[in-house]
């Protein structure tokens, strides 16, 4: 230990040159760290989609969910597999142990897709390459005069394909609006009476949709590509289809059937604010990208997006933007950072009366945050607000007020010597004699922190960036107490070092020293009185509550509403949306909000149409009357959603909604899973668990989920009687 802090004071410019190298790499690392409000907790996963459009769920889950449930069993490190079975939709969620590269997961997933046998014309694919902290960016596209189709199409054809060139992004999921389709509405007496079957119309139209190529044409010195086209292009060329012909006399689509432009059935609605139809665009970012490099490409994407390649009209309105979060966050940190650096200059300055030695031990704290910085990025390891939040400037600076002040006592003692050599060694005595304690003592706290490197799955993403930032700066600060804070002792504090014994030292130790006498002579008092403090303390840390997550600010609501399972889209979106708007806009506290009925057309979110999930963005605090706050908001909120009778909701904040949903499957902070073969009886006990549920205190937001199946209609076919006509 001598050697390393003799070395530091004779190498002055050495020393110096490489403290200012480590702050310009940790300032280079801290600009290209990633940095999220919150740290990535989902296990990685991957989800198997699959479209089976116009089947029920019984039918979705024998012929697709069990079918790709089969042939993903015993892939390596797959440690839990769930499915949802909806109409039309079959959805696999398959989670892999924690450290399983995803790629190969997903390439170990394609293979086993291959061999899936499904349904001619059902493809099963694999969800985007994104985490539930993923949606970084959404908008909806505004134009006068478009239609919600026609803003769809756009949505579709230029705003997926531009979006996806930015490097970072997964995918872009379009909600809403209507994706236009030609339809043929068959007359059937006219087939009867033309004596075409409906086959035959199905075939007539495969066959005239499609382009040909015919290889080249030599012609004199040149060559000519030959091209048959034949693709459909508008309603009149559907209409001019021949599907057969009768004496000469060619049968046309138009003939049988009347074409017209409408609407793909679709799965959700999309409202803004006051406008009952919008189409919305979700931008996922890739699983470990930077997300301020992304949002700053996408930023740069849609500016050229806005003023150049969407038509005249048509702009893209911003909703969520996750750098307004991100900015929040680095603000808050900043925040703190900077009080937290000028308490400790004030605290020790008074103390030691020197504004030199208080900056001396200040320039500790950036020196240890840099070399945190650094670590984290050589790691690959993302900063957030909980492990920057987490490091301690008391126990960063601990080892260099223990050096300053020791360095200080000890100039002071011997006086303000014009000997250099003298002065420096003094100051290497007075290191000295410190270092070992200081040392053990921040090895210890480094110590401490081993146990959370240990920490599995969900528990270990939470802490582990918390011990690795603490840890580096630990370490950091550590290397400077015994390289850097010796040196700017010598080269600061030896023409003034100060007093022997400060006023604040004095006037403390006239409190102290009979503080401490008394405590000697009534040692059973003191330990007595030790041992009850630390019971109570016990017992009242079996009363704290507790969360999985802490709660941070996101700026906005997260609501999930869930209506009778039995009610239609239309239905929904005309009467029961209309009124939750309302509500949410009659608060002068909300910016604006954004609601999605049912699921996107993908399959990439499986919600059913009696699931309403708004977005409710908030104005800032500093905007809102006076005495308000976001308790009282929700209460406020849910007092009056409480008047629309049938409605089930959940209050909660757009992240926190989606790491919950991922880890448990479900919304809310408490999940209670029911597992058996009845239906009937899982339903009621349910009811039962939520009638008991309802008396426990601090329950709120109670629902039972999935409780009652779909109305059907069944046509059940008589096969006797279809036999005398030939049909099977």
């Amino acid at each position: 230990m001598r050697r390393i802090l003799a070395l530091s004071l004779a190498q002055p410019l050495a020393v110096l040159g490489l403290a200012v190298a480590f702050a310009i790499a940790g300032a280079i690392a801290f600009w290209h760290l990633p940095i999220e409000a919150f740290p990535e907790l989902a296990d990685p996963q991957v989800q198997v989609i699959t479209l089976f459009e116009g089947h029920a769920a019984e039918e979705v889950e024998r012929q697709v969910t069990l079918p790709v449930e089969q042939q993903m069993n015993g892939l390596p490190g797959l440690v839990r597999m769930h499915s949802f079975s909806l109409f039309g939709l079959s959805f696999v969620a398959l989670t892999f142990d924690d450290g399983t590269d995803l790629y190969f997961a997903r390439q170990q997933v394609s293979e086993r897709l291959a061999q899936v046998d499904v349904p001619e014309g059902v493809k099963p694919a694999l969800g985007p390459l994104s985490t539930p902290t993923g949606e970084i960016y959404r908008y909806t596209l505004v134009g006068d005069g478009y239609t919600p189709m026609q803003l769809r199409e756009l949505e579709d054809w230029v705003m997926e394909r531009h979006l996806k060139q930015v490097p970072g992004v997964a995918d872009v999921v379009s909600f809403g609006g209507f994706v236009k389709q030609y339809q043929v509405q068959v007359d059937p007496e006219q087939l009867q009476a033309r004596g075409v079957t409906l086959r035959q119309v199905f075939e007539a139209l495969g066959r005239s949709n499609a382009n040909a190529g015919g290889n080249v044409i030599e012609h004199g010195e040149e060559q000519y590509v030959v091209r048959g086209l034949g693709a459909l292009a508008d309603a009149g060329d559907i209409e001019q289809v021949v599907v057969a012909a009768r004496g000469g006399i060619p049968i046309r689509i138009r003939d049988l059937a009347r074409v017209t432009v409408g609407a793909f059935p679709r799965r959700g609605v999309v409202t803004r604010d006051h406008e009952p139809e919008a189409v919305e665009g979700i931008v996922l970012m890739r699983r470990g990208e930077n997300p301020s490099v992304v949002l700053d490409a996408l930023h740069a994407k849609i500016e050229q997006l806005n003023h150049g390649i969407l038509p005249p009209g048509v702009r893209i309105d911003t909703f969520y933007d996750r750098a307004r979060l991100v900015h929040r966050t680095l603000t808050t940190v900043t925040h703190n950072l900077v009080l937290g650096a000028l308490l400790v200059v004030l605290v020790v300055g008074v103390f030691l009366m020197s504004l030199r030695a208080a900056l001396v031990v200040a320039l500790v704290i950036p020196l240890a945050l840099l070399g945190a910085f650094l670590y984290l990025k050589l790691r690959g390891l993302s900063a957030n607000l909980l492990s920057l939040g987490a490091v301690d400037f008391g126990i960063i600076v601990d080892g260099a007020v223990i050096m300053v002040e020791h360095v200080t006592r000890r100039l002071a003692g011997n006086g303000a010597a014009s000997n250099p050599r003298h002065v420096r060694a003094v100051v290497l005595e007075a290191a000295e004699e410190v270092a070992r304690p200081t040392l053990f003592a921040l090895v210890i706290i480094i110590v401490a922190y081993v146990p959370i490197f240990s920490l599995q799955r969900v528990e270990g993403r939470i802490f582990a960036p918390m011990a690795n930032t603490v840890c580096a700066a630990l370490v950091a600060a550590l290397v400077f107490s015994f390289t850097l804070v010796p040196l700017l002792s010598y080269l600061v504090l030896r023409r003034s070092p100060g007093r022997d014994e400060t006023p604040v030292e004095r006037a403390a130790l006239r409190a102290y020293r009979p503080a401490l006498g008394w405590a000697l002579d009534h040692r059973r008092a003191v330990a007595g009185a030790t041992a009850a403090v630390l019971a109570l303390g016990l017992w009242l840390f079996t009363r704290l509550g507790t969360e999985f997550l802490p709660v941070l600010n996101e700026g906005a609501f997260y609501v999930t509403f869930t209506f009778p399972p039995s009610i239609s889209l239309s239905t929904a979106s005309r009467h029961v949306v209309p009124r939750i708007r309302d509500t949410f806009l009659s608060f002068p506290e909300v910016r604006g909000i954004l609601g999605q009925l049912g699921g996107p057309d993908d399959g990439t979110d499986w919600k059913t149409a009696n699931n309403l999930e708004y977005f409710v963005d908030l104005k800032p605090q500093e905007e809102w009357p006076s005495g308000m706050t976001r308790e009282r908001l929700v209460e406020a909120m849910r007092a009056r959603l409480g008047d629309i009778p049938g409605i089930d909701f959940n209050f909660s904040q757009p992240i926190k909604d989606n790491i919950e949903e991922n880890i448990s499957g479900l919304k809310g902070q408490v999940a209670i899973k029911l597992f058996g073969t009845d239906l009937d009886v899982l339903r009621r006990t349910g009811e039962e668990i939520k009638r008991v549920l309802e008396r426990v205190p601090g329950v709120e937001d109670l629902a039972v989920v999935q409780s009652a199946m779909l109305p059907q209609v069944h046509i059940v076919v008589d096969r006797a009687a279809i036999a005398r006509y030939g049909l099977n």
